[in-house]
């Protein structure tokens, strides 16, 4: 399951409870552009939950569409336990031209805090 949530007009928040397969990618990347209609950056908050399955092709399929929105964001927060995410989402910032935090699930608090200022 994926639950989409907004801590402020331009900050769009999801949480991955359920598979991050492509279904997950693609609401994910539509609920994006949606709010880069309207905002020139928007921030966004990720977190991963012990439930989810992460698919790598999912990861691969999202690769194109942060290619071409990477320079739109200010802020991307990452909550998760998992070290290899946490890795994978340092690697990120080669595609994201935003200030990029990763924190583990006890600090999602101070995840959101951050965002939102």
């Amino acid at each position: 399951m994926l639950s989409t949530f907004t801590l402020a007009d331009n900050i769009i928040g999801f949480i991955v409870d359920g598979p991050y397969d492509e279904f997950a990618v693609e609401k994910i990347q539509y609920e994006v552009n949606e709010k880069l209609e309207i905002y020139d950056k928007v921030n966004l908050y990720l977190e991963d939950t012990s439930n989810a399955e992460i698919s790598f092709k999912a990861i691969l399929k999202n690769l194109p569409f942060k290619l071409k929105t990477g320079n739109r964001f200010e802020k991307v927060a990452v909550v998760t336990d998992r070290k290899w995410l946490q890795v994978f989402s340092n690697f990120e910032k080669l595609f994201f031209n935003a200030e990029i935090r990763t924190f583990s699930g006890q600090d999602r608090l101070k995840a959101i805090q951050w965002i939102s200022h």
